[in-house]
């Protein structure tokens, strides 16, 4: 077969398969489809397929094509970034008073806390699964790290297909969960700049930390208005031109680099051009690259991811277990919007939409791979959290009612 018969064939099987499995096992409604979408992708690695068919393995993934498959990655992540920002609408944040506030405290502190035990207990007991140049300390900041961010795109996705938008329980969930995306995305930022200032080809810790400030104002005071100022000017009816879809394009490529540059990620930069983003026009982005992203694009990312992710019996399974455990923390969530003055059914539905992590834990822990702070066995392990986390939501809020 040609290269382009091949390439044909993975965007067919990663686009067509997830939909074509939720219709033939009937789990739509009760099962995201991004859960499905990444199991795909770890089914297609080394874990399944490699193991069962490792000739055809080796031609439909070789170099080569993971090549192709990379680029498209790659822009999968950088967008999503952008999306996750645009989520973050200011409105979500308000109107929630002392159950908002107990429980954004609760969503970092709780996951944040027993993630990063977990990770001191395996860096003491298993100090091989810590990556080099880190410290017990940084592997234990990133397990935390992990444990507690939720993916907001696919926790707004969740709360369209069972009917919680504009419920009081879904704006709690959106905006807590805006809060932990924005804090996890700055501890993971300063856990980045404190790796690459110890790595010789990193941009320096010190000239990180004195850069970003300056970059993070830039964004704030002089790409936003010029953003808010050129597109609004152009647009019709509430829709984006094609000309201002270029120019928030190109506004996020070039947040991209200035991250990337500093040492860090450049899906962090794409983060902050859509958190940043004026609310006027996060709806009409959206509407323009959601769908697209989601659907289209990021399921090249599970793929990816799904080649990088060895499930090995003897440890990652061992481990994710172990780690699921520390992540879904339902009890020390629950009680604290139980607290709040939260009904029981409404406590225990909120604690677990806030442990709802797929895409954005599958790029935070790539991340964390590609800088040398995990091992491919913690990796592997906490996919798996990742998938587990994902799927809870659901059926559990259909067995709980929640109440308005």
């Amino acid at each position: 077969m040609t290269s382009s018969i091949i390439f044909l064939l993975q965007i067919f099987i990663v686009v067509v398969i997830p939909f074509a499995v939720l219709r033939a096992t009937r789990l739509k409604g009760l099962v995201p489809r991004v859960v499905v979408q990444i199991l795909v992708g770890i089914a297609l690695g080394p874990s399944l397929f490699g193991r069962l068919a490792p000739d055809y393995y080796q031609i439909f993934f070789n170099k080569e094509t993971l090549a192709q498959l990379s680029g498209i990655a790659s822009v999968a992540v950088l967008f999503f970034g952008l999306i996750t920002g645009l989520h973050l609408e200011p409105t979500t944040f308000r109107g929630n008073g002392r159950a908002f506030m107990i429980l954004s405290v609760a969503s970092i502190v709780v996951s944040a806390g027993m993630g990063f035990s977990a990770g001191l207990w395996i860096a003491r007991y298993q100090p091989g699964e810590v990556g080099k140049n880190v410290t017990a300390i940084q592997f234990a900041e990133a397990i935390g790290i992990c444990s507690g961010i939720t993916a907001l795109p696919v926790l707004g996705a969740i709360l369209h297909e069972m009917d919680l938008f504009g419920r009081r329980i879904g704006n709690l969930a959106l905006g807590i969960a805006g809060v932990n995306n924005g804090v996890f995305w700055i501890l993971l930022g300063l856990l980045l700049t404190e790796v690459a200032g110890q790595e010789p080809e990193g941009f320096g810790v010190l000239m990180t930390i004195l850069v970003l400030p300056m970059y993070l104002a830039v964004m704030a005071t002089m790409v936003r208005p010029l953003l808010r100022r050129v597109i609004l000017t152009r647009m019709k009816n509430g829709e984006i031109n094609e000309s201002g879809l270029a120019l928030v394009c190109a506004a996020t490529i070039g947040s991209a680099l200035v991250t990337q540059t500093l040492g860090l990620h450049y899906v962090l930069g794409a983060f902050v051009t859509g958190m940043i983003m004026p609310t006027e026009l996060r709806n009409a982005i959206l509407d323009r690259l959601q769908v697209m992203t989601l659907v289209l694009l990021m399921p090249f990312f599970f793929l990816v991811t799904g080649l990088r992710t060895l499930v090995d019996l003897n440890s990652s399974i061992l481990l994710a277990v172990f780690l699921i455990a520390a992540a879904i923390v339902i009890i020390g969530t629950g009680l604290a919007a139980r607290f709040a003055g939260e009904s029981w059914p409404n406590s225990v539905s909120l604690a677990a939409l806030l442990q709802t992590k797929g895409l954005t834990e599958m790029i935070v822990l790539t991340i964390l791979l590609d800088a040398k702070v995990i091992s491919i066995n913690v990796f592997s392990a906490l996919i798996l959290m990742a998938v587990a986390s994902t799927a809870l939501p659901m059926p559990f809020i259909r067995l709980i009612p929640v109440q308005n």
